[in-house]
């Protein structure tokens, strides 16, 4: 079952089942899970008796039956969590014989973020427990999450401000909620009803630790082609701490978004634009113009010489800022004798 699901099982399950296997990469939502299996599936006051929280790498098959099959104190079941279900070592075989039988006053959770569903062991839990599944979200499920999570904590945030969380943060919903609750401290009023609208500046200064200028901005300047720009905003970003190889990570985003864009439009798909590559409306719009300085055999040459500079900021001996500013002293180039398509679309 999906997480959605999940939450719903947990607030509504009566009796639970004695097996659950959590999936997935997503700390937060395996982490909101297990919360509700807390809160839901031991009573108040008996959890010190009856909750154990294991590792599977530092534990054994038979350290975990022997509690499995403890009878719960002052309580109807008890509980235990086994993360990192993969790496317990079990020769004999004994849990999953445990399988077969497990107690009916305990609620085992096994937690393994890819386990091999073709050994014998996970191919028949998955059969015997109940089965939730808890992924890290798709690059394009991020907005969806960064607005639940300003709505619960009682934000107004902008798109253009959803899209700067979203890049800054990435696809980690920890990091996502732990920010915007900080946004949310900061924003506070004394009327807790009204919901607090959060600028760019604001969260710049709060999330991007104080710096005067964004990563942002530096890609502006390079789909644009702005040589002069870039290397005066790459230079204050690197001197405010920015780390090089993130500053590469997010050239070859602004580069894989033009290749996507561009083959589209090319081959007549120019609608599907929007989809391929989400963002609002008025930063599409910026991003298309800068589509018109660049050839798709650019964007090719930016994706090798990006590979060639990563090697080097990883093991390389020239200063970082020296191997980035070649780079886009190389690439932002203006070509001045190649035709260029306008890429504005009227539908926006």
């Amino acid at each position: 079952m999906t997480f959605k699901e999940a939450l719903k099982h947990l607030d509504h399950a009566a009796p639970f089942s004695p097996l659950y296997l959590i999936t997935g990469d997503e700390p937060f939502l395996i982490e909101t899970l297990l919360h509700q299996f807390s809160k839901k599936g031991l009573e108040l006051g008996a959890q010190s008796f009856n909750f154990s929280r294991i590792q599977g790498s530092n534990t054994s098959a038979e350290a975990i039956l022997a509690i499995a099959n403890t009878f719960p104190i002052a309580s109807p079941r008890r509980m235990i969590w086994i993360h990192n279900t993969e790496q317990i070592k079990d020769e004999r075989g004994l849990l999953l014989d445990y399988l077969e039988n497990p107690s009916e006053t305990t609620l085992l959770v096994f937690i393994a973020e890819k386990p091999d569903m073709r050994k014998k062991f996970f191919s028949t839990l998955k059969k015997k427990a109940m089965v939730m599944h808890c992924p890290r979200p798709k690059d394009g499920e991020v907005p969806t999450w960064i607005r639940h999570a300003a709505k619960k904590n009682g934000l107004d945030l902008s798109e253009e401000l959803i899209w700067f969380l979203k890049e800054h943060l990435g696809r980690d919903l920890l990091a996502i909620h732990q920010e915007i609750a900080k946004l949310a401290l900061f924003c506070a009023t004394t009327d807790d009803s009204e919901k607090k609208a959060v600028s760019i500046d604001v969260a710049q200064e709060i999330i991007g630790d104080g710096r005067s200028h964004t990563i942002f901005e530096l890609t502006d300047a390079v789909g644009n082609k702005n040589s002069e720009k870039a290397l005066v905003l790459l230079g204050k970003l690197l001197s405010e701490g920015a780390h090089p190889l993130f500053i590469l990570t997010m050239l070859v985003r602004l580069w894989r978004q033009m290749a996507i864009a561009k083959t589209l439009i090319d081959s007549g798909q120019a609608q599907a634009v929007a989809k391929r590559v989400p963002m609002p409306p008025s930063l599409l719009q910026r991003f298309l113009r800068q589509l018109k300085h660049w050839t798709q055999d650019e964007i090719q040459k930016a994706f090798e010489q990006a590979l060639s500079v990563d090697s080097q900021l990883k093991g390389g001996n020239l200063p970082a800022r020296t191997v980035l500013e070649t780079l886009l002293l190389d690439l932002c180039r203006p070509e001045i004798s190649e035709k260029r398509q306008d890429y504005s679309l009227p539908f926006f």
